[in-house]
């Protein structure tokens, strides 16, 4: 009975040790940003995904997707001026957003299973949604930001 006692007790400490890690990055991650501090932190953190796939560190792998995932939203200011530069193709705008959204979260989930070819495929995908805006858009809201 000790025994199991002693085994409850430290699963129940090490997810109370797992809650407050994912607290503290949660409040750490700041909810609104500038748009161009915002793209140079999803350039850190899509290369530290990539380093991770490089030296198969998963744990790294995971913190990448899930900080692109989490990534803060642009401020007021910036969304306004996007809104305004982009008028209907803002739906495209959002829609190539969602893509890196969910797939980064996918490939993060896919570093937790230790699956490369998963990994892979997600980071391809978030790659790829990241260049397809920038293709369609970076021109006209660099412009628009003058």
């Amino acid at each position: 009975m000790k025994k199991h006692t002693s085994i409850l007790t430290g699963i129940i400490i090490c997810f109370i040790a797992v809650m407050m890690l994912v607290a503290m990055r949660q409040s750490t991650q700041p909810k609104t940003m500038p748009l161009v501090p915002m793209m140079q932190l999803l350039l850190t953190d899509i290369q530290r995904a990539d380093q991770g796939i490089y030296t198969e560190n998963y744990t790294m792998i995971e913190e990448g997707g899930r900080s692109i995932a989490d990534h803060p939203v642009m401020t007021e200011a910036d969304k306004k001026l996007v809104k305004s530069t982009l008028g209907e193709e803002m739906k495209q705008f959002i829609k190539y957003d969602m893509i890196v959204h969910h797939h980064a979260d996918s490939l993060a989930d896919a570093a937790i299973q230790k699956n490369m070819q998963k990994v892979l495929k997600h980071f391809r995908i978030v790659q790829q949604g990241c260049v397809d805006c920038h293709a369609n858009f970076r021109e006209r809201i660099t412009e628009a930001r003058k």
